[in-house]
C-alpha cells in the first residue's frame, strides 16, 4: 500500500523534514529563472548533505556542447567560478571536486567537432539524478517512489565515443519521447514528464531535460520495493 504524503516527513524516508529540497537544486537556475521552483519536504540527509554533489552534477551538465545558450551563460557565470573557488579539488574528482583534473582532459572528434572529454564519477552523478527523480515523484503523486531507479542518457560515452549499455537503452526508447508534453516553469533550464508503465502505482518512467540538450530517462525496477540514492 502506498504511503500517503505527510508534509512533516521527508520525501524519501520517515525522518522529520528540516527543510525544503529543490528539484533540481537552485544552483542549476540562473538569476531571473527561478520562478516557481519545485520543492518537497526533506530531512538533512536527503537535502543539505548532498549540496556539494549537486554542484558537481550542475558543473558536468553545463559543460555539454549540446545545451542551449542558457547553459553556456550559466557555465561562464557559475561553473567557472565553482572551479576557481575549489582549485585544490581538481586532483580528486571522486570525492569533492567540482571539475575534472586538467590532466585527464582528452581531445576527441564528436559529430565532426573537436572537443575536450573527461571521465566523470558516474556513481556520484547518478545519485543526484535519482534524488531529483524521487523528489519529482513525491511532488507529482504525494507519496514516496518505492522503487530502485536506473538512470539512462545518451550524453555519456565510452572511451571510443559509443554509448554504454544505459545509453543504448535510452537510444532505443528515444523515438517514443519526442511527443511528450513536458512540465516546468523554467523550460530553458529544466522540464520533465512522467510516463505510465504497465504495473502498479509506483511503476512510472520519468523523462527529464536539462538546458534543452541533456536528457535523461529514469526507469524503475518493478521488482524492488524501496527507494535509494545509491
Amino acid at each position: 500500500m502506498k504511503k500517503k504524503a505527510n508534509r512533516s516527513k521527508c520525501y524519501m524516508c520517515d525522518n522529520i523534514s528540516t527543510s525544503n529540497e529543490h528539484a533540481p537544486a537552485q544552483s542549476f537556475f540562473p538569476n531571473g529563472m527561478k520562478n516557481n521552483l519545485i520543492t518537497v519536504p526533506s530531512c538533512q540527509t536527503h537535502n543539505e548533505d548532498t549540496s556539494v554533489d549537486d554542484e558537481y552534477v550542475r558543473n558536468v551538465i553545463t559543460m555539454s556542447i549540446e545545451n542551449n545558450q542558457t547553459s553556456i551563460e550559466h557555465f561562464f557565470n557559475k561553473t567557472l567560478r565553482s572551479f576557481e573557488r575549489n582549485p585544490k579539488q581538481t586532483s580528486d574528482y571522486h570525492t569533492k571536486v567540482n571539475f575534472p583534473p586538467f590532466h585527464s582532459l582528452k581531445k576527441v572528434s564528436y559529430n565532426n567537432i573537436n572537443v575536450d572529454t573527461f571521465q566523470i564519477n558516474r556513481i556520484r552523478f547518478d545519485r543526484i539524478i535519482r534524488k531529483i527523480a524521487y523528489a519529482l515523484f513525491y511532488k507529482e503523486y504525494g507519496y514516496t517512489w518505492e522503487r530502485l531507479l536506473a538512470v539512462t542518457t545518451n550524453q555519456f560515452k565510452m572511451a571510443d565515443m559509443t554509448n554504454d549499455h544505459l545509453g543504448e537503452i535510452f537510444e532505443n526508447l528515444s523515438d517514443d519521447l519526442n511527443e511528450l508534453e513536458l512540465k516546468g516553469e523554467n523550460p530553458l533550464v529544466f522540464n520533465y514528464a512522467f510516463i505510465d508503465m504497465v504495473g502498479g502505482e509506483y511503476d512510472k518512467a520519468l523523462f527529464m531535460m536539462f538546458y534543452e540538450g541533456f536528457p535523461f530517462l529514469i526507469i524503475p525496477d518493478n521488482d524492488s520495493n524501496h527507494c535509494s540514492f545509491d
